[in-house]
């Protein structure tokens, strides 16, 4: 299957953004971070704006997504809901922090927007478990997406600190051990995703027939298509690994470091989760072949 850059743009700047609201709202149920609890929400406000905006890019008439929107059924309407939930909670949050003193939300708030983030990950990654592409249809995916936000959250969150309030060691601290968290259960979600894509490609078997009658030199697709580790998707598959990996250990030797030292890491190691979480849904889309041909 050809990429699809305007849902992997999609599906990356919503994990980030829900990732990083998610790590927000833990860190006001622990009473820290305070000062950049504010900066967090306008960058995680912004991060879900622009993933909003690339969706549309996939669509050739962008209007019509409208059509869909009347069938709870469907996956887009799934997302726009979550979306727009958390949107809500955004604005609630918003409201607390500039009413409140110090940077407070009461925990309640912070345990909600938690469930929300948390639940518009999911709804975005269901969207993409079809039984008519094997490869992709496993919790695995879902829990794929999860591990991203959990490893661009805290480690944006992890930045910012540095960045706005570098005199709150504790804060930085506990955020620096969610981001050790997070990175490692990336890179393991990552790992499990691939290995269950290549499980998933074992159960399909060849067919007779190899070509488009309306292309007959032109062989149809092959069953090896479905496997990340085979073809043109193999080297992304591989620096999805790399980059999900680096980034926890960068986040474990950023857990051990000062704040100036934790924001150089914090800032390589977000790139390294961004390249590996890109690079997995290069290879999710590579191997997202179609069963229309074993029926």
């Amino acid at each position: 299957m050809e990429m699809q850059w305007p849902l992997i743009l999609f599906t990356a700047f919503v994990a980030w953004s829900a990732g990083l609201f998610g790590t927000q709202s833990v860190l006001a149920v622990m009473g820290k971070a305070k000062k950049a609890q504010m900066p967090m929400l306008i960058t995680s406000a912004a991060l879900l704006v622009i993933g909003g905006v690339a969706v549309f890019f996939h669509l050739e008439h962008w209007e019509r997504i409208f059509n869909g929107f009347g069938h709870l059924s469907s996956g887009i309407t799934q997302e726009l809901i979550a979306i727009v939930v958390l949107a809500i909670v955004m604005v609630v949050f918003f409201v607390m922090l500039r009413k409140g003193a110090g940077g407070e939300v009461p925990r309640a708030l912070a345990i909600v927007g938690i469930v929300v983030a948390v639940a518009l990950v999911c709804v975005a990654g269901a969207s993409y478990l079809m039984p008519a592409r094997p490869t992709w249809n496993s919790i695995t995916e879902v829990l794929s997406l999860v591990g991203n936000a959990c490893a661009f959250g805290p480690l944006t969150a992890l930045l910012i600190m540095t960045l706005v309030d570098s005199a709150d060691g504790e804060g930085i601290s506990a955020t620096a051990r969610i981001a050790l968290v997070g990175t490692v259960a990336n890179a393991v979600t990552t790992i499990i995703f691939l290995i269950v894509m290549v499980i998933a490609d074992g159960s399909l078997t060849d067919v007779g027939y190899y070509f488009d009658p309306t292309h007959p030199t032109h062989a149809m697709q092959t069953v090896a298509a479905a496997n990340p580790f085979a073809g043109g998707s193999a080297v992304t598959a591989v620096v999805a690994i790399i980059g999900a990996a680096a980034a926890a250990a960068l986040a474990l030797v950023g857990s051990k470091k000062p704040a100036p030292t934790a924001k150089v890491l914090a800032i390589a190691a977000l790139a390294c989760a961004l390249i590996g979480a890109v690079t997995l849904r290069m290879a999710f889309y590579a191997s997202g072949l179609s069963m229309f041909m074993f029926f």
